[in-house]
């Protein structure tokens, strides 16, 4: 919640977070539902019971899930960063702040004439446990009083289906947009074809597609980060897309972040995801 506000201050046009369901079916905001990435649980002796092996992006992991915790434990929980490593400075912030619900987002004043971006994640997995996942984020949603507030809401999903059935649960209240990286393309190729994009048409309003399929592989010893635009968001936007893209990690640049973030405008996309919008701003900024 602190990130976001910050996010806002510093004048992105919306946040983006993950959406898992706790045991007791409350929806909280967490990367993935796998907490120990995030959280301290691996440190918290009274939860150790609860580690197994699940489910992880069709991977089979040992880890601690939402989906085994009520409510109240996981406000028990604290959270940490991601990767440490690289951002010892978010690290330092370890431990001090909770894991928020849906409802707790939805309800704070800084989304106010705002726009949010709200995935759904692993939606088929948890409807196969019994998760009336769509039943509760239109529960939510209604209960956020989202029209009075002037706040713009886009869903998002890497699995079609799942969104399709989300637009028609909760209606046209907001942008539905198809989340697409190379796991999820037939065949698991980097070119995504006209016959996939024309598949789309009517089911969402937009997609928002890995950097890796909007730029070609970089020539052998380029001094680059990415090879040339793709067209794919020229060809999207024909058949009537908003196109986004994501995700803009500065510590990934090879060479300067401006080269490193200038890749990402090159795109043409309407929209980036980054995880340090101060310095992608700032960088726009300067070049207008």
């Amino acid at each position: 919640m602190e990130a976001f506000k910050l996010a806002y201050d510093q004048g992105v046009v919306a946040i983006e977070c993950d959406i898992v369901p706790t045991k007791d079916h409350v929806l909280v905001l967490r990367h993935e539902n796998a907490l120990s990435g995030t959280t301290d649980v691996a440190s918290r002796p009274e939860f150790a019971h609860l580690k197994r092996a699940g489910y992880l992006d069709g991977l089979s992991v040992q880890d601690w899930f939402t989906e085994d915790f009520t409510m109240a434990e996981i406000k028990q929980l604290r959270a940490v960063e991601r990767l440490p490593e690289w951002r010892p400075g978010s690290a330092a912030f370890d431990g001090q702040f909770e894991v928020p619900t849906l409802a707790e987002l939805l309800a704070a004043p800084f989304l106010n004439n705002r726009a949010v971006i709200l995935e759904i994640k692993h939606g088929a997995y948890f409807e196969g446990l019994g998760v009336p996942l769509l039943d509760l984020m239109a529960q939510a949603v209604a209960a956020s009083n989202w029209q009075e507030r002037g706040i713009q809401l886009i869903f998002e999903s890497f699995n079609l289906d799942v969104l399709t059935r989300a637009r028609a649960k909760l209606g046209e209240i907001g942008q539905y947009v198809f989340l697409v990286d190379r796991d999820h393309l037939p065949g698991k190729t980097r070119y995504v074809s006209d016959e996939f994009l024309a598949d789309l048409v009517g089911k969402v309003h937009g997609v928002s597609f890995d950097i890796d399929l909007l730029l070609g592989q970089k020539p052998a010893f380029s001094s680059a980060d990415f090879g040339s635009p793709t067209g794919l968001v020229q060809r999207a936007h024909a058949l009537g897309f908003t196109v986004y893209t994501w995700t803009v990690r500065v510590e990934q640049a090879l060479y300067s972040v401006e080269e490193y973030l200038q890749h990402f405008i090159d795109t043409d996309a309407d929209g980036i995801f980054a995880d340090h919008p101060d310095l992608l701003l700032g960088y726009v900024a300067g070049r207008a």
